[in-house]
């Protein structure tokens, strides 16, 4: 039997790689888009304007779950708030994919290491599923393992033990009731993709999908082309269909004038960057939360030099300040966030192995979420939507894309 699968399993490694090449069918990527009613078109951190949404051909959205129990080890309330908000997009003709919780909320709430305690993290696992299989459209198994943010406290190999016991655990699942609902796992466009890939060899035939989120032609000077070419990278990786979970462009970026810098300096009280180093942690603490968060995941252990870390490793942050390098010199501004998505969409809709594509996000956001400052685009100016919710010229591209309706 181990001769027969690696045998099995070297054609098909063969079969992906001409398959990548020159752009062959793939049957499982037929076979799920046909179970999806059509190629995944979605948005990630919807609200609630359904028919917004469904207007601009965006039929799936994808968000995450929380830990379904609290601290007594009941059902949680902002579990049972996820459910109503998914039934809430079910009711109205759309698609959750639904992301499982991260490692730090089993440690954190659960108050055990999943990573070790295998069988509960299945437990969970399988709860998640019976309990949303009929409202949502999927999962995918937690979010980005590799990033330390996402991925704490466990290691890499922790990590992709995670991801694996739950995708078999959800598999037997399904098997037990003869569903085809749809599972896999993503990865963010790093170098430690290939490692978190490889880890997870042995688990990839639960997978319907593997996805991974794609940012490149941001901070980079890059083709629309090029996405066509990380995705066919990765599809001869995993041999599976590709859901590119997240990708998208800022609607405002770029660098920061001096002027521009000493005037933020100025907002946390300092005259210059040596000035709050010197200040140390009195000048951390004048940070938001979410900043503060960011430090003790990306850099723990290391707090005297978090002052100096946020003038270097998260300068961009500190200022709000971007490359001003582009997809084909595309600007960040609202109409070259629309020309983004007139490119890069049906650059990526030509593979015949990607079975969706998910749109990160749907509406600007008031503070970044990963230092807290409102003039930081990082995590604030991708939306399609503007913060009141009406749409930007982006909303419009992404309809005539994928309708082909202005």
């Amino acid at each position: 039997m181990k001769v027969i699968a690696f045998i099995e399993g070297i054609i098909l490694t063969i079969s992906c790689f001409f398959g990548s090449i020159f752009n062959l069918p793939d049957k499982n990527a037929q076979k799920l888009i046909e179970r999806n009613g059509g190629v995944i078109y979605g948005v990630n951190h919807p609200n609630e304007q359904y028919d917004v949404l469904k207007d601009a051909g965006l039929g799936w959205v994808r968000f995450d779950i929380p830990y379904p129990y609290n601290a007594a080890g009941e059902i949680s309330r902002s579990y049972l708030d996820f459910k109503a908000r998914c039934k809430g997009y079910a009711d109205n003709g759309m698609q959750v994919l639904a992301v499982t919780p991260y490692p730090k909320d089993y440690v954190n709430i659960g108050g055990f290491d999943p990573a070790a305690d295998i069988e509960k993290t299945k437990e969970i696992a399988v709860f998640l599923y019976n309990d949303l299989k009929d409202i949502t459209g999927g999962f995918q198994i937690t979010n980005e393992m590799g990033l330390a943010t996402f991925m704490y406290p466990l290691t890499l190999e922790e990590a992709a033990t995670f991801i694996g016991v739950q995708l078999e655990a959800i598999d037997a699942a399904k098997k037990a009731d003869k569903s085809d609902f749809m599972i896999g796992y993503n990865q963010a466009n790093i170098s430690a993709s290939k490692d978190l890939n490889n880890l997870l060899k042995p688990y990839l035939k639960y997978c319907d999908y593997v996805g991974i989120d794609l940012y490149i032609g941001v901070q980079t000077n890059d083709k629309a082309s090029d996405y066509a070419g990380r995705i066919k990278k990765l599809y001869r990786q995993v041999c599976r269909p590709i859901i590119v979970t997240e990708f998208g462009f800022w609607s405002e970026g770029g660098s920061k004038t001096e002027e521009e810098k000493k005037e933020i300096l100025a907002y946390y009280g300092y005259a210059s960057e040596e000035e709050a180093i010197a200040d140390g942690m009195n000048f951390i603490a004048k940070l938001p939360q979410q900043f503060q968060n960011t430090l003790f995941y990306e850099f723990p252990g290391q707090e005297d030099q978090w002052a100096a870390l946020v003038f270097s490793k998260c300068s961009g942050h500190f200022y709000g300040q971007t490359s001003d390098a582009t997809l084909e010199n595309v600007g960040f501004t609202p109409e070259g966030q629309a020309e983004y998505f007139r490119r890069v969409i049906p650059a990526m809709r030509k593979l015949n192995c990607v079975a969706g594509m998910i749109i990160y996000c749907c509406q600007d956001m008031p503070i970044c979420w990963t230092c807290g400052q409102r003039w930081c685009p990082y995590e604030t100016r991708w939306g399609i939507l503007q913060l009141d919710g009406t749409p930007k010229p982006a909303y419009y591209a992404v309809k005539e894309v994928l309708t082909g309706t202005k």
